[in-house]
């Protein structure tokens, strides 16, 4: 009896010895997954698109938004994905986003947001959008040329191309005027002859608009060569 005591004395000791060491180790702490920031995923985006994996780089590119909303290389990179693979509304909701950042505006990605919507059956909103884009760069005639054509295959936006209809436009880009009856001087000779009357009277009409005062019939002037509001992007084809 009195060994099986002493055994007992021994182990409940041992124990105690023990316990410290044993309660230090189950207390250390494990290691935490590493949290991968919005440059990490960017490059992991351009492996997957280097892949083919458009859908899949679109997910990583939400993840580097998740982290930083302010990735515009992210958001950029996953507007074009998003456009060739026919997600236009989430296209639009980037192109959004541009268009209320600093330094960007309705110049940015302005071929994404204008087929985005054409696309969606948005050929109301596309005219503006064109309409908007002109005033923006002070002359543009592959936007004009785009403009002519869309209501031309929908007669019912023909108001779309006449100045008053577009009140808020106007006083937005009211600094826009001398630049717009500048440009439309790109539509006469060397000796002041009108070659395309349509675009020129759209250009020198809209420049009025903005400004009644101005003179419109003015030497011939030599266009200036434009600084875009923001460098537009050109739509790539596969």
């Amino acid at each position: 009896m009195k060994k099986i005591l002493t055994t007992v004395v021994f182990l409940c000791a041992s124990m105690m010895i023990c316990q410290p060491s044993y309660a230090k180790r189950a207390a250390k702490p494990q290691p935490q997954p590493v949290v991968q920031d919005a440059a990490y995923y960017v490059k992991k985006g351009a492996e997957y698109e280097w892949l083919n994996n458009r859908a899949g780089a679109v997910d990583i590119y939400t993840k580097a938004l998740q982290i930083n909303p302010e990735c515009n290389e992210a958001r950029e990179s996953r507007l074009k994905l998003n456009y060739f693979l026919g997600r236009y509304n989430q296209v639009l909701e980037d192109c959004e986003y541009f268009y209320n950042l600093p330094g960007y505006g309705p110049a940015a990605y302005y071929e994404y947001r204008i087929n985005s919507k054409k696309q969606l059956g948005d050929y109301t909103g596309a005219a503006d959008d064109m309409y908007e884009v002109i005033l923006a760069y002070g002359g543009h005639a592959k936007v004009l040329e785009d403009l002519f054509n869309t209501v031309s295959n929908n007669p019912e936006l023909e108001y779309k191309l006449k100045p008053q209809n577009h009140p808020e436009l106007l006083a937005k880009y009211k600094n826009q005027a001398k630049l717009l009856r500048d440009y439309a001087q790109m539509y006469k000779d060397s000796h002041g002859k009108v070659i395309n009357q349509q675009y020129y009277e759209f250009f020198t009409g809209l420049a009025k608009a903005l400004d009644p005062a101005l003179i419109i019939n003015v030497e011939y002037i030599q266009p200036e060569a434009r600084i875009s509001p923001c460098e537009a992007d050109v739509i790539e084809t596969e």
